[in-house]
């Protein structure tokens, strides 16, 4: 059994959580729900759960402040549960932390289930969670980090300010580093893409995108991306006016 905490200002969320849990994972036991921050830090100090439902913004503070709080003295997944599908929810995804949108439906439910308890049954030892923190703290986008998992999840914490340009190759996503290294990650291009939108990425065509910072220049007849290791990639004719904006913007 995994032992399970809920932690939810919202009774009507809490209540079909647990009925869900109930309904299709009894091998998820509820020790205790809680209301807000305070009372949620205690049944989690109380019972030391395994997992912890998480409501992302409660009256006496975020979820974020349960981990603050928790954390270095207990390991447990978290799943955080929220209405708001903007606020926070990139730096959650960037972490590789589960999370479920309110209102709360079964195949949602049961993904992040599955995957939070795999990672229990397995042990897996992650930074997913200082990540997450770091995150929160910092107020630079450069200073972000990503996790990235490759197909033998294996994982990688990189800062986004280290990211040159990552590429489509076949179905996963491959990062190119300031190092010289490049990161074949499980996910898909597609996936990154959407992770990364509002960052400082572009798309300079149908396989690649760029962190801004690393172009240097555009080259004489605007047909490639001159990046500052020297490399050149290819902008798609329809992206150049908008690269060209982002670019001033940037610098």
């Amino acid at each position: 059994m995994v032992k399970a905490v809920i932690i939810d200002d919202e009774r009507n969320s809490r209540d079909i959580i647990a009925l869900m849990l109930e309904k299709y994972c009894p091998f998820v036991e509820i020790a205790a729900m809680a209301t807000d921050c305070a009372d949620g830090i205690a049944r989690i100090r109380e019972h030391r759960p395994q997992l912890v439902f998480l409501d992302l913004e409660m009256p006496d503070g975020t979820g974020f402040d349960i981990l603050a709080a928790t954390q270095a003295e207990l390991s447990f997944e978290a799943i955080f549960v929220t209405a708001f599908e903007k606020k926070f929810l990139q730096i959650i995804r960037l972490s590789e932390v589960e999370l479920i949108l309110k209102p709360v439906d079964k195949e949602s439910l049961l993904q992040a289930v599955g995957t939070v308890v795999r990672r229990v049954e397995e042990k897996v030892v992650t930074r997913r969670y200082q990540v997450l923190m770091e995150n929160f703290n910092s107020q630079q986008h450069h200073h972000w980090q990503v996790i990235i998992a490759d197909k033998d999840n294996q994982e990688q914490v990189i800062f986004l300010g280290e990211i040159e340009f990552f590429e489509s190759a076949d179905d996963q996503a491959v990062f190119y580093l300031r190092d010289g290294r490049a990161v074949a990650a499980a996910g898909s291009f597609r996936y990154y893409l959407e992770l990364f939108s509002g960052l400082r990425f572009y798309q300079l065509n149908n396989t690649q995108i760029v962190r801004l910072s690393a172009v240097a220049r555009l080259s004489g007849d605007g047909a490639r991306a001159v990046l500052q290791n020297g490399q050149t990639l290819d902008i798609s004719e329809r992206r150049k006016k908008e690269l060209l904006t982002r670019l001033h913007g940037e610098h």
